[in-house]
């Protein structure tokens, strides 16, 4: 008994005392061992973050400083060779110095051959055939020169590098352009080595960091160490480029820490907490063992009771024992009306013991008519299951379908042209009806080229197709068969606006109820997309188009104006024209006959236009516009020709019989975008044109006198 109770004090002391302390020990220390963890990649997530910005932030501001360098007049003149090369190499030194990332810095004519140069390397730049494949020399066919950007390039020709070693660079190459009819004759060549990104980068470092530097995989440079087996990393993107580049270098930076060096962080990390943790640990244990040692000896005298109990002692025990908690007091006391109540409950339940089994043969018969329903229950269960299966399955097909049905509208609503909806369309009825054969059409409208495509239907030619839908779709008609592939199938038609009709083919000779409404559904939804498109189209052309003359009103000019403003480098000429007279006609002939004259003149100028620009517009009362860019501004004199021979031509407007026929009598103005700003080059134009007016008054007045 001695033995047994300090096996059950031992057990005790085990679930009471070790096994908690040992599992709040092992929680703290995983706890501080996460945080310190966290607490590191936290920190290197943050060093990558500024390293990155730092990169990008140096780098954008070389790319302007070079852009500045390449427009000072001492690099245009020296192109020139107005600047003595030690002059210039002097000022490349002082730019060279204040710039941290350049270590040599090249300036090269447009073939190839160096000016000058500043700490570079002229011989491995010369045999650098690949950086000079990236001048862009202008095509020999342009007349005039082409504006290039400049470009950014990964070298590894690592002679163009001070340092030994596989020494990557970057090499920026800056056109100087000296002028709008010269175009460029030169470049700014700056070399960047790698190994200076990597210094600046390790400024930012941490203690027991690691950075490295990809490019496509490959490590730029043999300093760096190497992290690939680090246990803890992070890896962020760094793009190089700048305004006016035409292409961009990406990076990789990746800053880690290794294994080694993370664990014995994290351990000095944890150092003290562990050791304040252990002395806690220790004092709880101490209590918890003092607890399990009280407990132990009070369930070894209640044990001791129990055993009396079974012995009948209870006259000893229920007089002498004591016991030091009061809870174990009561539970003796319990002990002996225990033992007084459980006679008369033995007595009790042999008679409900009989009844039990009176009740049993009740339950019995019960039973068996519980078994009856049941079956019957099931079985109507699993026929209203089915019934619920296939409602559930219904439900879930329209609910897909309405999905797809309003994912179509999106794409119609995103959609650019026919070819684009028929794809989409196409797409949205593969997904709503798999087994059926499709074929759709839309015509030709507007803007808009005709398209016949199909889905799971292998037709060498619609051509077929296409007229006897044709012949099939009369008006107001919605569906109808035809005979395809020897059997006859549903054509349904599709309004397009504009009195186009368009029409949809399903290969399937009879259609179930759900599956037409839902194919009328989804032509419903296209038909009203395309008329709506049509009818916006055709109000828009109604917007952009002068009612009287029909050619482009001024929201079409100003249109074209704004969006000419915001392209870079554009080219453009403006020809404003102005009828000579019109208030006179108005005046003597009324208004009518006004506006005769204005339709001559507008006809006079889609005329002149043809083959030149469809850019003319009427701006004013009697105001016209004429635009020309890009390659049109060669054109320019031929239309100023044009416009010149019309001048003084019978227009055929028939005002009476004694008043004989007006002629056709405009002034111009023109101006471009090489002799004024765009801003100001509708004040040009008008300014030339009102002087051709008075030109025009005044040899009008010289011979009427």
């Amino acid at each position: 008994m001695t033995i047994r109770l300090r096996s059950i004090t031992f057990i005790l002391l085990i679930l009471v005392a070790i096994i908690p302390v040992a599992v709040l020990a092992f929680t703290l220390y995983q706890q501080m061992y996460n945080f310190a963890y966290k607490s590191v990649d936290s920190r290197l997530a943050a060093s990558l973050k500024q390293i990155t910005a730092e990169l990008s932030h140096s780098h954008q501001i070389l790319t302007n400083e070079l852009w500045l360098l390449s427009e000072q007049p001492r690099i245009l003149k020296s192109l020139d060779n107005n600047i003595s090369a030690k002059e210039l190499s002097s000022f490349l030194e002082h730019f060279v110095l204040d710039a941290p990332l350049i270590e040599s810095l090249y300036l090269v004519k447009n073939d190839g051959q160096i000016v000058v140069s500043y700490a570079g390397n002229g011989l491995t730049l010369s045999a650098a055939d690949n950086l000079f494949d990236y001048l862009p020399h202008p095509p020999a066919h342009e007349k005039r020169p082409s504006q290039r950007k400049a470009t950014l390039n990964l070298a590894d020709e690592y002679a163009l590098v001070k340092r030994s070693g596989k020494q990557h660079s970057i090499v920026h190459m800056i056109p100087i352009h000296t002028g709008k009819n010269i175009g460029i004759k030169g470049y700014l060549i700056a070399v960047v080595p790698m190994y200076r990104f990597i210094e600046t980068a390790k400024k930012r470092l941490e203690p027991h960091e690691n950075l490295a530097i990809f490019f496509r995989q490959e490590l730029l440079d043999d300093d760096s160490v190497a992290v690939e087996q680090d246990e803890l990393f992070h890896v962020a993107a760094l793009v190089l480029t700048g305004g006016g580049y035409q292409n961009a270098v990406w990076l990789k930076i990746r800053v880690g820490e290794s294994l080694q060096s993370l664990s014995s962080r994290v351990q000095n990390f944890i150092a003290p907490g562990v050791a304040n943790s252990t002395i806690v640990i220790a004092i709880i244990l101490v209590i918890v063992v003092l607890f399990a040692h009280f407990v132990a000896k009070s369930f070894g005298q209640l044990y001791t009771l129990i055993k009396d109990f079974e012995t009948d002692k209870e006259a000893y025990w229920f007089n002498c024992s004591k016991f030091s908690i009061r809870e174990f007091a009561d539970v003796s006391h319990l002990l002996v009306e225990m033992k007084r109540t459980i006679g008369e409950q033995l007595r009790t339940v042999n008679h409900k013991n009989k009844e039990l089994a009176r009740i049993d043969q009740l339950r019995a018969g019960y039973l068996e008519e519980v078994q009856t329903l049941n079956s019957q229950l099931e079985f109507k269960v699993e026929e209203r299951t089915r019934d619920l299966e296939l409602s559930m399955a219904d439900l879930a097909q329209s609910h897909f379908f309405f999905q797809q049905l309003v994912q179509f509208r999106r794409s119609l609503e995103a959609s650019s042209g026919n070819k684009q909806i028929v794809h989409d369309a196409l797409l949205a009825l593969a997904a709503c009806f798999p087994d059926i054969e499709i074929v759709l059409h839309l015509p030709a409208s507007g803007k808009h080229s005709q398209v016949t495509d199909s889905l799971s239907v292998s037709v060498a030619s619609f051509e077929d197709i296409k007229l006897q839908a044709s012949e099939a779709l009369k008006p107001n008609v919605e569906r109808t068969v035809i005979e395809f592939e020897q059997q006859w199938v549903n054509l349904f038609a599709i309004s397009c606006g504009s009195k186009k009709e368009g029409w949809l083919l399903v290969n399937h000779s009879s259609l179930s109820e759900q599956v037409y409404n839902r194919l009328l559904l989804v032509i419903t939804e296209l038909s009203s997309f395309l008329e709506n498109r049509s009818l916006h189209e055709e109000l828009d052309t109604i917007a952009r188009t002068d009612s009287l003359t029909g050619i482009s009103n001024r929201k079409a000019f100003d249109e074209l104006q704004f969006t000419l403003e915001t392209q870079l480098d554009a080219e453009v000429g403006l020809f404003v024209i102005d009828v000579n007279g019109l208030k006179k006609m108005n005046d003597e002939k009324g208004h009518e006959k006004g506006d005769q004259l204005i339709i001559s003149v507008a006809r006079v100028l889609r005329e002149c236009c043809d083959g030149i620009t469809d850019n003319y517009f009427r701006i004013g009362g009697d105001e016209f516009a004429v635009v020309l860019s890009g390659v049109q501004l060669t054109m320019a004199e031929v239309l100023l020709k044009r416009l010149r021979s019309q001048q003084n031509n019978r227009v055929f407007i028939d005002l009476d019989s004694f008043g004989g026929e007006p002629l056709v009598s405009f002034s111009v103005g023109y101006a471009t975008t090489e002799e004024v700003q765009f801003s100001g080059l509708y004040r040009l134009a008008d300014q030339n044109m009102y002087h051709d007016k008075q030109s025009y008054y005044l040899r009008l007045r010289q011979t009427e006198l």
